[in-house]
């Protein structure tokens, strides 16, 4: 039987097109790196903080080639998805588990070739680690690639999920081998989990510009965006109040109003929070404290699914969306035969998208969820993270 050949990573990607894009990102995003020889076949994974970050981490190693490992999110739309498998990146489903890609990343690491992953899945929010997957320690130990870490510095700062257009400043990268294919032939399953979250741990642009205050991000429109993510307002305890500004933050309930500095996410009144970080703080503490005291929520909303063909389907036009600690119900006002309900203990992780929907990826569907209040789904975001880390994820 004739052995399957395995597709190298794109030569017209990384040779032709590769030195431009390099000269691309260190023009445009003031892009810096350290410069650590890969050992193939390697592992190279990443935090994911940027809408850039498919630029900045395969600059981080090149000219060092890897098949990137993306969202099959990318692939519902259908000219996109084609071009995505030319250029040989690996389909991965979100927060489902997905053989097929597991047994690809096997296929080339055999072949000596380098895969770069982004554990967490989706952005964060707030520029701090999500949940880590399951099942990337089995991948670990099963093929023993060299693995290391990218930490893009900055990258945060640069161009955050909720943020419009891109700051002016750098994104400096770290390369560092946090594993070797020697040592995992003697790590167990916990020392591998150990090494992944201390490196992702370690990523936090609002701690690192503390000790690198030279690096500047200077944007007009630095506040825009945040009112889908900042949940309450500290003086009034009104939810979802906060509008923007350019580079200011107000609340439309009580009149509360932060300013940024032009160079940097702290305010010019420092009088309750130092900057942006201690204000992301203070939301999710709160919020954390309500979920405790069994804070429930619902909405009316439509409910679509994602099929085989990576197309929207309609399934609850005039509907309910339901979530406690314990479950999401999806009810259908009309016909209750539609009725769904999904324990939280048996879900992953949901995803967002800003002004639009949030997913609820189960085993056999990911389902769609559109509220009629569509700034709440930041809500339901950020109960199911809460509820991950109550269960030690």
């Amino acid at each position: 039987m004739k052995k399957k050949r395995v597709k190298k990573p794109s030569f017209i990607i990384y040779h032709i097109l590769g030195p431009f894009a390099y000269l691309f990102v260190k023009i445009k995003f003031g892009f810096k790196r350290n410069k650590e020889k890969i050992k193939e076949p390697a592992l190279i994974i990443a935090p994911h903080r940027s809408y850039y970050d498919f630029l900045f981490v395969p600059a981080s190693i090149w000219p060092k080639k890897s098949h990137i490992v993306v969202t099959t999110y990318w692939f519902r739309n259908k000219n996109l998805g084609k071009l995505l498998s030319w250029i040989g990146t690996i389909p991965k489903d979100q927060y489902r588990s997905d053989v097929r890609s597991i047994i690809t990343m096997g296929e080339h690491f055999k072949a000596g070739h380098n895969v770069m992953l982004f554990p967490e899945g989706q952005m964060s929010p707030y520029g701090k680690p999500l949940l880590m997957p399951q099942g990337l320690d089995k991948l670990i130990t099963k093929f023993k690639p060299n693995v290391y870490f990218v930490n893009t510095n900055g990258a945060y700062f640069k161009s955050p999920k909720w943020g419009k257009k891109v700051a002016r400043g750098n994104v400096v990268t770290d390369v560092s081998m946090i594993m070797s294919k020697a040592e995992l032939e003697t790590l167990s399953s916990d020392e591998v989990n150990n090494r992944l979250h201390e490196a992702f741990n370690k990523n936090n642009d609002f701690e690192w510009i503390k000790t690198h205050p030279r690096y500047k991000y200077i944007k007009k429109t630095k506040a825009e965006g945040l009112e889908n993510v900042l949940m309450y307002c500290p003086h009034c305890d009104s939810e979802l109040s906060f509008e923007t500004d350019k580079s200011k933050i107000m609340c439309n309930k009580c009149g509360q109003t932060y300013e940024f500095e032009k160079t940097t996410y702290n305010f010019i009144n420092k009088e309750e929070f130092n900057g942006l970080g201690e204000l992301f703080d203070y939301n999710l503490n709160k919020f954390h404290r309500l979920i405790d005291n069994g804070l429930v929520l619902e909405d009316e909303a439509i409910i679509k699914y994602v099929d085989e063909e990576l197309n929207h389907q309609e399934y609850i036009q005039n509907g309910k969306v339901y979530m406690d600690k314990e479950v999401i119900k999806f009810v259908d006002n009309e016909d209750e035969s539609k009725n769904l309900s999904f324990e939280l203990s048996k879900l992953i992780n949901f995803v967002i998208t800003f002004k639009k929907q949030f997913e609820v990826p189960t085993s056999n569907k990911t389902y769609i969820v559109i509220p009629k209040n569509i700034r709440r789904i930041i809500l339901y975001w950020n109960y199911m993270n809460y509820i991950n880390k109550e269960k030690g994820l």
